[in-house]
């Protein structure tokens, strides 16, 4: 049966899930150099419901300086959405000892880049030079015979629906999640401290101002042809597919894991 976050089952939880009418959603790049001066494609792009217009970032340490200024004048309660994972799959967890260490070691390592994070879990997780993180020049493909669980289960759940996410652990090629996870978690965990903001679904969120949820894009479908710039389109209209939204009951995997907020 599923679960909510900080109760029992839902069928004996008197809980209420909050209604959330003030929506920031990001689009997290895991670029080395700054984006062009010239709003591109594949950059980090942010809208905030109260803000008007999508911005645009040219690097990540803007973009961190820009999103926490919005979430601390922000009129009322938010629901701050970013499109990368927020933990690693269960039994990486289970090793490393639950979200909250993952999140303190990621803003210690991720000060050397991704690659150098990538490597340290490795290390941390037992894999080593095997991975379980692979996209490095020393280990550009995924180890053979792969001895890790790759996916969440929120992912296997969207792949049974014949959607296609990426595992965490790819940090490199088309569509790879890892490079911009490790960078994206060191970013909240300081803006998570700076805005006492609470992550959903680890934490009970009924009380929170400020609450950070793991959302993906690629529910929305494809942008339409006309529109140059995906990243922009998809922070403004899932903004607004999600104001007036309520955090729905997850399974209790969830709680080690993370898990992508659905559409309503």
């Amino acid at each position: 049966m599923d679960q909510i976050p900080g109760c029992g089952t839902a069928a004996a939880c008197c809980y209420t899930a909050p209604v959330f009418e003030h929506i920031l959603i990001a689009d997290w790049s895991a670029r080395a150099r700054p984006a062009p001066a010239r709003p591109a494609r594949d950059a980090i792009w942010w809208h905030a419901t109260w803000l008007g217009e999508p911005r645009y970032c040219r690097s990540q340490k803007e973009a961190e300086q820009q999103i926490r200024s919005a979430l601390q004048q922000a009129p009322g309660r938010v629901l701050a959405g970013f499109d990368f994972c927020f933990a690693l799959p269960a039994w990486a967890m289970h090793k490393l000892g639950g979200w909250r260490r993952l999140w303190s070691l990621l803003e210690q390592l991720a000060a050397l880049g991704p690659m150098h994070a990538a490597r340290e879990l490795n290390r941390l997780l037992g894999g080593g030079s095997s991975g379980p993180f692979w996209g490095l020049p020393e280990m550009p493909r995924k180890p053979r015979p792969y001895l890790w669980t790759e996916f969440r289960e929120c992912e296997l759940r969207l792949k049974q629906r014949g959607l296609h996410p990426k595992p965490v652990f790819q940090l490199r090629g088309a569509g790879a999640v890892g490079a911009q996870s490790l960078l994206g978690i060191a970013a909240l965990e300081r803006l998570r401290r700076k805005t006492r903001a609470r992550v959903w679904p680890f934490e009970p969120v009924d009380e929170a101002r400020i609450v950070m949820a793991e959302v993906w894009p690629a529910l929305l479908g494809r942008p339409p042809a006309a529109e140059p710039i995906p990243d922009r389109w998809q922070v403004a209209q899932l903004s607004r597919r999600l104001s007036g939204t309520r955090l729905p009951p997850v399974p209790k995997e969830a709680r080690r894991e993370g898990w992508v907020l659905e559409l309503p």
